[in-house]
Order: C-alpha cells, then structure tokens, then sequence
C-alpha cells in the first residue's frame, strides 16, 4: 500500500518551491508557483508493487529519467511510466522520492537538486540521505 492516496499533488519544498515541468520533454525543475495551468500538478498513481507513477498534468510525460539510473543523473518527463518509491520523512505527508530496485552503485538513489548551479534548478538523482530532512518532498493534493 502506497502512503499517499491517488490524485492529484503539488510536490515541493516547505518554502514554496515546486517540482516544475515547462516543457513537454524538458527537465524537471523546481520554481516557485508559477501560474502556469498543470505545469506543477502531478497525477499521482499507486501500482500494486506498491510504487508510485507521477504523470505531469500539463504536458503528460512521467517524472523519470532516460536510461539506466546514476548518480547525478538529471531528472526529466519521459514518456514510459517511471517508478519511485516513498519513503516515509520525518514531517506529514513528506516523503523520500526513491528509485525501487537499490542500490544503485553501492547507494539508494533519490530525487532531489541538482548540483548543477543553474537557473531554473534542475532535479537529479543523488544519493540518498534519511537524515537530510531538505532532501525530502512535501505532497499537497489538489481537490
């Protein structure tokens, strides 16, 4: 069982920053809200694997990555349904956005910044850290 319901969510930071797709096959990046219609909404579906699928409304593709997972690797709508896992965080309705299937190279792989120092702020795949409670998203559904 998935620890969230599916619909509809803003995903992001405590500070209003916000899992962003503005292009159909871009890279996802975080923004602050933007105004734009589905481009920080994400259809949330549970699989009976208990992962998760996260579709952006806007533009359709799947938070994921092209290729085999990695360190570093940016994070960008795909067409095929991508897998996470949530892991549980440390606040409510947070969780750790976590590549099923670990470790990857010796270490779990979980979605968060890029160490890219670019604007807008991409989204990649780095190692995860439990304890590192900025690593984790918070999940805000939409009714």
């Amino acid at each position: 069982m998935i620890p969230v319901r599916d619909g509809v969510y803003a995903i992001g930071k405590p500070d209003e920053q916000l899992l962003t797709l503005q292009e159909a096959k871009g890279f996802v990046v975080v923004l602050p809200p933007t105004g734009e219609p589905g481009e920080q909404e994400w259809e949330v579906r549970g699989r009976d694997d208990g992962y998760v699928v996260l579709r952006n409304l806007r533009h359709g593709g799947y938070l994921g990555t092209d290729g085999p997972p990695e360190v570093n690797q940016l994070v960008s709508a795909v067409a095929e349904a991508f897998e996470w896992s949530l892991y549980q965080a440390a606040e409510p309705f947070a969780f750790h956005l976590v590549v099923p299937g670990g470790p990857v190279g010796g270490v779990e792989l979980a979605l968060d910044f890029s160490e890219l120092e670019i604007f807008p702020p991409r989204t990649a795949l780095r190692p995860l850290d439990v304890k590192d409670t900025a690593q984790a998203w918070t999940f805000r559904f939409h009714e």
